[in-house]
């Protein structure tokens, strides 16, 4: 298990939202630190679509508490100000 886990640009390319969730949960030891940058643009093939606040709330019902919840503007590959839509 790890002390902390920093997923960069990477929850929305799960098919299974639940599943990663559980996946990141067994990797993160107890006291442990996850830090997550990166918009929620989940693909096609995702079962399940969850907006950041559904995500929060699967992660506190598994007991989890975040020390901070900030929004930071980062761009990706296009422009600041226009959207990627992958439908």
């Amino acid at each position: 298990r790890f002390d902390a886990i920093l997923t960069c640009f990477f929850l929305d390319t799960a098919d299974d939202a639940s599943k990663l969730v559980e996946v990141l949960d067994g990797l993160l030891g107890e006291g442990g630190v996850w830090v997550n940058v990166g918009p929620l643009n989940w693909s096609g093939s995702a079962r399940l679509k969850l907006n950041w606040e559904e995500m929060l709330t699967v992660w506190r019902q598994r007991g989890y508490e975040f020390l901070s919840d900030e929004r930071i503007d980062c761009d990706y590959s296009l422009r600041r100000g226009l959207k990627m839509y992958t439908e």
